[in-house]
């Protein structure tokens, strides 16, 4: 019986491990990456094009601050489908033996965020 939680059977035939194992949380991570990328773009674009125009400071500064969190929005996104490709199209069914790869390797530590310093 291989169960994938213990170690010494981890990464075999029968194992079909990968980054995003639930359907539903691979199909999240496509729908709302590609969402958030397409309409945080236009937001984006659109409300630093009319920053120029802004007649109030304080219409000035809510431009700021929704263009701020388009970004904001518009990166989480790029991450949504990172991650996505990595487990679709480069790792797949085959993330067991290269896990460690993975684990070690500068996307995962990108994409985790709080140790970019491992990358120097």
């Amino acid at each position: 019986i291989f169960d994938c939680f213990d170690i010494s059977d981890e990464c075999n035939e029968s194992c079909g491990k990968e980054i995003l194992d639930n359907l539903v949380m691979k199909f999240t991570c496509w729908v709302i990456g590609i969402l958030a990328i397409i309409f945080n773009s236009i937001t984006v674009t659109m409300v630093a094009s009319s920053i120029k125009e802004c007649k109030t400071e304080g219409l000035f500064y809510t431009r700021v601050l929704v263009c701020l969190i388009g970004i904001g929005d518009l990166l989480i996104g790029v991450y949504l489908i990172s991650l996505s490709i990595f487990d679709s199209a480069i790792y797949g069914k085959d993330y067991c033996r290269k896990q460690i790869d993975w684990l070690t390797g500068n996307a995962c530590v990108v994409l985790e965020g709080d140790k970019l310093n491992r990358l120097v």
